[in-house]
């Protein structure tokens, strides 16, 4: 981030968390920062189409949609944080939802 490092908390539904383990499971993995990179790079093609339809590109050889030319515009009101994949448009995003019941939330940092 912006501000450097920074530990973050992630809340997920008891369908999802129960998902999301069963796959670490099968991946063998003993951290959820390992899953969560594999899955971010299984979807990398989801996310570069993601990133194109937000700037409004219309093909993939468009020198202004690369990931790479992303990372690297710092002019571009639309760039992607390659720390944690989000697009950066300098609005920050209003909370709709009321915090969760804490007994349904499944702490990830506590599995690992």
């Amino acid at each position: 981030t912006a501000q450097g490092a920074r530990d973050r908390r992630v809340r997920l539904s008891i369908e999802i968390a129960r998902k999301f383990f069963d796959l670490q499971d099968m991946l063998g993995f003993d951290k959820a920062s390992r899953t969560l990179d594999w899955l971010l790079n299984k979807s990398r093609t989801a996310i570069k189409d993601l990133v194109q339809s937000k700037l409004g590109c219309t093909s993939s050889s468009d020198a202004r949609c690369s990931l790479s030319s992303i990372y690297e515009c710092e002019s571009d009101k639309h760039k992607l944080d390659p720390e944690n994949g989000e697009i950066a448009s300098g609005i920050k995003e209003k909370k709709l939802r009321k915090p969760a019941d804490k007994s349904s939330v499944i702490d990830l940092a506590a599995r690992e």
